[in-house]
C-alpha cells in the first residue's frame, strides 16, 4: 500500500491541517468580561450567552418592617411629603424614596393612600411605641 515515507507525508498533512484549523477557531475564541470563561462569539461579543441573559433572581423581601421603615409609615399616615419626612429623619428626599419603594414591596402598595390604609387596617396605625426624634412631637 503506501510506503513509510507516504504515510509521514499524510500524518504531516493532517497534523498542519489540525493547526490551521484550531489557529482559525482560536481567533473566534474570545473571553467573557464577566466570568472569563471563552466563548465563541461574533467580533464584538464582550460576555458570553449565558452572562448576557438576565437573570430573574430575586430575594424574598422580609416582610417585616425595620424601625426606619416604621418611622417613615407612620410620618406618611400624617400625610406628609418626602421633604418634610427627609428633613423630619435628617435624611435626604432620594433616600425617602428608597425607603418609600422598599415598603410598597413589602406592604403590596402602590402609593402613598394605600399605605396609609394597610397602616391603619393592619397595624391599628403605626404605634407610639416607635420612638425617635420625628416620634416626640405628636
Amino acid at each position: 500500500m503506501f510506503s513509510t515515507g507516504t504515510r509521514v507525508k499524510i500524518g504531516e498533512l493532517k497534523w498542519s491541517f489540525k493547526l490551521v484549523t484550531t489557529i482559525i477557531e482560536f481567533g473566534q475564541l474570545r473571553n467573557c468580561f464577566r466570568c472569563g470563561r471563552e466563548f465563541r462569539g461574533d467580533s464584538g461579543k464582550r460576555v458570553c450567552a449565558n452572562c448576557a441573559t438576565p437573570k430573574d433572581i430575586k430575594r424574598p423581601l422580609n416582610p417585616t418592617l425595620s424601625f426606619r421603615e416604621k418611622q417613615v409609615v407612620h410620618l406618611i399616615c400624617k400625610a406628609m411629603l418626602n421633604k418634610e419626612i427627609a428633613y423630619e429623619l435628617h435624611l435626604t428626599e432620594g433616600t425617602v424614596k428608597e425607603y418609600l419603594n422598599r415598603i410598597f414591596r413589602k406592604v403590596g402598595a402602590t402609593n402613598r393612600t394605600d399605605l396609609a390604609v394597610w397602616a391603619i387596617t393592619t397595624q391599628g396605625g403605626v404605634p407610639m411605641a416607635v420612638d425617635g426624634p420625628a416620634m416626640m412631637e405628636n
